[in-house]
C-alpha cells in the first residue's frame, strides 16, 4: 500500500501533465523473499529508497506451506502478465522486484495499520529493480496454525505481495473489490480488472500520464498497463542472441595493450540482462541494455577467456565465448605494469580481486556503448 490513508504512508513521486509516450513491453521477475537478511538504504539489488540505514531485514516466521500458497496466488495473479514470481533469488543479472515477507510495519517505523508498503508509485516500472515490503507478522507469526485458516492467511499474503508490486510497477490504488489494486480487496478471487475502474486516492494521481493511455481522468485499467508494460504470459523459449563481435577466438596482445572488446546482446522480448566476464581475473561487466557495446580492456600477461552472458525472465540462456592471449614476445622489452585506473561510465559489480590483486581492477578503462533499438 502506497500512503494517502490513515492506513498508508506517504509515498511522492510527481509526474508532470503532457502527452504519454508509447513503451516497449519488457518481462520482469518477482523475487518472493522469505529469508530476511541485509537491507541498506538505495535503489540497487538488496537496497530500498525508503530505508534509512543499514539493518537486518527479519524472516518469515511461518510454514513452508504457508509460504508455497503465497507463492502460488501471486503466480494466479500475474500469469496473464510476462511476469514471473519465484521463490529463489534471481541469477544477475536479471533485473526484479524484489517481494521481502516478514517483520511488522514497526520494523520500518511505520503505522501499525499497514499491511505492506511500496516506497513509492514508480510510474510505468521506470526505475529498476525496486523492494516492496509484505509485513508477514501481521498475518502469520507462527507455524502452528489451523491449515483451513493457515491458508487463508497465505494467500492474503500472496495478495499483498503482487499489491505493493503493483505500486511498484506505477499502479494506483482503485475502488471495487474486484481488484487486487483496491485499498481492501474483499473479492473471493481478485484480479488486475480490465477495464477502466475509478481511481481510489486522497491526493491527485501520481502517474496521470500512464493513466491517460487507457482511461478518462481520474480511471485506471490496470490489466490494460500491465500487458503494456510486461506483455502477455505466454512462456519465452527463445534464448537472447549474444555474439563477441571482436577479438577473433586466439586473438594474441601485449600485456598492457587496450583490447577493444565490442559484442552484441539482442533478444525477442526485451527485459533480459547481460554480463561480460573474465573468469581468470574474477571480473565482470554486468548491463541490462541491449544492443551493440565496446568495452576497453587492459590485461596483464596470461591467458584469458572473454566470456559473454545473457538471461531472460524464462531463464533462457544465450552464450559467446573467445580466448585472449597476452604475451611478452621473446626478446622484446617487458610491457610495463598496467596503471590502476577505471574510466568506464558503465556500472560495475564489486568482487573479490582475485589472484592478480590491483591489476584485475585496472581491467576496465573505458566503456563505449551504441544503443540501438530491439
Amino acid at each position: 500500500m502506497i500512503p494517502g490513508s490513515a492506513l498508508l504512508l506517504a509515498a511522492e513521486l510527481s509526474a508532470g501533465p503532457g502527452t504519454a509516450e508509447a513503451i516497449e513491453a519488457r518481462r520482469t521477475t518477482v523475487f518472493l523473499d522469505f529469508g530476511g537478511g541485509r537491507l541498506e538504504p538505495g535503489s540497487g539489488p538488496g537496497q530500498a529508497s525508503c530505508v534509512t540505514s543499514e539493518f537486518s531485514y527479519p524472516m518469515f516466521l511461518g510454514s513452508e506451506r504457508a509460504a508455497a500458497v503465497a507463492l502460488q496466488e501471486a503466480r494466479r495473479l500475474v500469469e496473464p502478465y510476462g511476469v514471473r514470481v519465484v521463490s529463489e533469488r534471481p541469477p544477475a543479472p536479471l533485473p526484479f522486484t524484489h517481494v521481502r515477507i516478514g517483520g511488522a510495519p514497526g520494523t520500518l517505523g511505520l503505522d501499525p495499520k499497514l499491511n505492506g508498503l511500496s516506497c513509492e508509485v514508480d510510474c510505468d516500472d521506470h526505475v529498476h529493480p525496486d523492494t516492496v515490503f509484505v509485513f508477514a507478522d501481521k498475518w502469520i507469526t507462527h507455524a502452528a496454525i489451523d491449515e483451513v485458516d493457515e491458508e487463508q492467511l497465505a494467500l492474503q499474503l500472496g495478495r499483498i505481495a503482487i499489491h505493493e508490486s503493483g505500486h511498484a510497477w506505477g499502479l494506483e490504488h482503485t475502488g471495487g473489490s474486484e481488484s487486487i489494486m483496491a485499498r481492501f480487496p474483499s473479492a473471493a478471487v481478485p484480479s488486475f480488472v480490465e477495464g477502466c475502474q475509478e481511481l481510489d486516492l486522497d491526493d491527485p494521481p501520481q502517474c496521470p500520464e500512464s493513466r491517460a493511455r487507457y482511461c478518462e481522468p481520474g480511471e485506471q485499467d490496470a490489466h490494460a498497463e500491465l500487458l503494456a508494460l510486461f506483455g502477455d504470459g505466454e512462456p519465452d523459449t527463445q534464448a537472447p542472441r549474444v555474439e563477441i563481435l571482436w577479438p577473433p577466438d586466439g586473438w594474441a596482445l601485449a600485456p598492457g595493450d587496450r583490447l577493444a572488446v565490442e559484442l552484441e546482446v539482442a533478444d525477442d522480448r526485451p527485459g533480459f540482462g547481460w554480463m561480460l566476464e573474465v573468469p581468470e581475473l574474477d571480473w565482470r561487466h554486468e548491463s541490462t541494455e541491449p544492443g551493440t557495446h565496446a568495452i576497453e580492456l587492459v590485461v596483464p600477461e596470461g591467458r584469458f577467456t572473454l566470456h559473454l552472458e545473457a538471461i531472460d525472465h524464462d531463464r533462457n540462456v544465450g552464450e559467446a565465448e573467445v580466448v585472449i592471449v597476452a604475451s611478452v614476445t621473446a626478446g622484446s622489452e617487458p610491457a610495463p605494469e598496467p596503471r590502476l585506473e577505471a574510466q568506464c561510465a558503465c556500472r560495475q559489480r564489486a568482487g573479490s580481486p582475485g589472484p592478480w590483486g590491483a591489476v584485475a581492477w585496472s581491467l576496465l578503462l573505458g566503456c563505449r556503448r551504441a544503443r540501438r533499438r530491439g
